[in-house]
């Protein structure tokens, strides 16, 4: 069995809506990718409809919509799995993302991640080939929208649920993949906190754990012979001006081969804007490879991973949040106060971020840290180190 796995896709920062030719094309390097494969999957990171058909949700950051028009973009990929587990599925309430997930049924895709209760929203994908079944788990961080036992939403990041899905798969006779939406944005390396969690999922009978949300590539690595991708950067999320990051615009697809007894992963890295996706071929394609091999480097070292962690908590102002609390929170209607602190305890990559940067500076780390940061600079623009 065969799976092409791409990232994050939102259409919200496009200008104006470029018309069916000029999405089909814009596509056509990623969809021939897609196409190679048995099966493919995609997340999509905005819902489709009009900012009057709900209510903005009460959020950190962006709430994120675009017309159904855009629609036509994941037409020319044709995957055969649109995820929906991540941070802005329900950013206008319950009828706009019930609708998108109505649209994209209606297209003939299988929708995960997302769903009426906590456990529709568990559902995973099953597929089969060749007498090979294969259980797609779409998950995200507990930052805004997730679902619970009785409100509809996406599947928030749950140990006990994922390791039931994970061993429910198993039992059914599917290799489990989970497919999580979380980690710290812009930071080149994966958190501690990841690299044990997603290893956790292998040692539990996982066979593949791919990754996304950062914005940015980070490495991979193969775990107990299963791959582990900590994220693929964004897949395409064009802005409408230049990001002051370059790795913005990067990021690559993940190729799982599985067998009956082994996986093995192949990754197709590209670029991206307005216009589309270019798929690197020749000396373009080598030359993200070496990048992506710094990113690589250091994974397997857990002391190494450590140090850039610190570092790259240094870069967030998410710390500093918490330095306006105030007792005046507590009352009944005060989301639009709470909701930054809100996000720093509740999404647990923000929270391990916080949780690291205050033991540095009780521990006097902060000053050492900070000989890292110059590299982390290089590693967002691109550069080998």
């Amino acid at each position: 069995m065969k799976l092409m796995f791409a990232s994050d896709m939102s259409f919200n920062y496009f200008p104006e809506y470029p018309g069916k030719a000029k999405a089909v094309s814009s596509m056509k390097a990623a969809a021939a990718l897609m196409a190679q494969a048995d099966f493919s999957v995609l997340n999509l990171e905005n819902i489709f409809g009009d900012p009057t058909d709900g209510d903005a949700i009460v959020k950190s950051g962006p709430n994120l919509i675009s017309s159904p028009a855009y629609m036509e973009y994941v037409r020319a990929l044709k995957p055969t799995i649109v995820g929906l587990a991540n941070n802005h599925t329900k950013d206008y309430g319950e009828v706009p993302m019930m609708n998108t997930m109505q649209m994209l049924r209606d297209e003939g895709f299988i929708c995960i991640g997302a769903g009426s209760n906590l456990t529709e929203a568990y559902q995973p994908a099953i597929l089969e080939k060749d007498g090979i079944r294969a259980a797609v788990i779409a998950v995200c961080e507990n930052e805004f929208g997730s679902a619970s036992d009785t409100d509809s939403g996406t599947a928030g990041y749950n140990l006990t649920r994922v390791s039931h899905a994970i061993r429910d798969a198993r039992r059914d006779g599917c290799k489990p993949i989970v497919y999580f939406h979380g980690g710290n944005e812009y930071n080149p390396f994966p958190s501690p906190g990841k690299t044990d969690l997603y290893r956790h999922f292998i040692e539990i009978g996982a066979e593949a754990v791919i990754a996304m949300h950062t914005h940015c590539p980070q490495g991979y690595e193969m775990y107990e012979g299963k791959p582990i991708v900590y994220s693929m950067g964004n897949f395409f999320f064009p802005l409408s001006k230049q990001s002051r990051l370059k790795v913005w615009n990067y990021g690559y697809m993940t190729e799982l081969h599985i067998t009956d007894d082994a996986v093995s992963m192949e990754v197709h890295p590209y670029t991206f804007n307005l216009d589309g996706i270019t798929v690197f071929e020749g000396e373009d394609k080598a030359a993200f490879m070496k990048y992506l091999a710094c990113l690589c480097a250091p994974i397997g070292d857990p002391a190494e991973i450590q140090a850039w962690f610190d570092s790259w908590c240094l870069t967030s102002s998410y710390s500093y949040i918490i330095g306006n609390y105030k007792q005046e929170m507590f009352a009944d209607g005060n989301a639009d106060a709470i909701k930054a602190i809100k996000n720093i305890f509740g999404c647990e990559a923000h929270n391990e971020l916080v949780r690291n940067t205050m033991f540095m500076i009780y521990e006097g780390h902060v000053e050492s840290a900070k000989a890292r940061l110059p590299l982390i600079e290089k590693l967002q623009n691109l550069e080998i180190i």
